[in-house]
């Protein structure tokens, strides 16, 4: 199997499953045209979330993780979306298990709505201007 469709452990250290109520992270690296967080960044926060989990109480809030943002793109090492989203709900559920009545854990994190761009019309700009260029050295040479 090559090296980027082996699944990579976001870090090498070991990590007591019981004292943190979390999986230790087996993040899927993204491929080349897929969209994918940087793996540095989720790294170095799926770390600090695994230290705070071994605090009691713990040393984060939820609405931390919500807030929390990671660069995105096709090119580098880099962690499928959806595998990174789902393990960050889980560490935020049990974020809110362990602080229990406490007044952090009903706190709502201030996501924005995601702005996707449309980028139809690169491709057919893109399409047009090759087709004029083809068009051009046809039809003059």
């Amino acid at each position: 199997m090559t090296s980027f469709l082996r699944r990579l452990p976001h870090n090498r250290h070991v990590i007591d499953d019981a004292a943190t109520g979390l999986p230790e992270p087996e993040f899927p690296t993204a491929r080349f045209p897929q969209e994918g967080y940087s793996a540095a960044e989720v790294d170095a926060f799926t770390d600090e979330l695994q230290r705070a989990l071994r605090k009691d109480p713990p040393a984060m809030a939820p609405y931390e993780i919500a807030d929390q943002r990671f660069k995105v793109g096709r090119v580098g090492r880099r962690y499928r979306l959806r595998e990174v989203d789902d393990y960050l709900d889980r560490g935020q559920e049990q974020l809110r298990e362990r602080h229990g009545e406490d007044a952090v854990a009903q706190l709502e994190g201030r996501a924005p709505e995601p702005h996707h761009v449309r980028t139809w019309w690169i491709y057919l700009i893109a399409l047009v201007i090759a087709g004029a260029l083809v068009a051009f050295l046809v039809f003059n040479l």
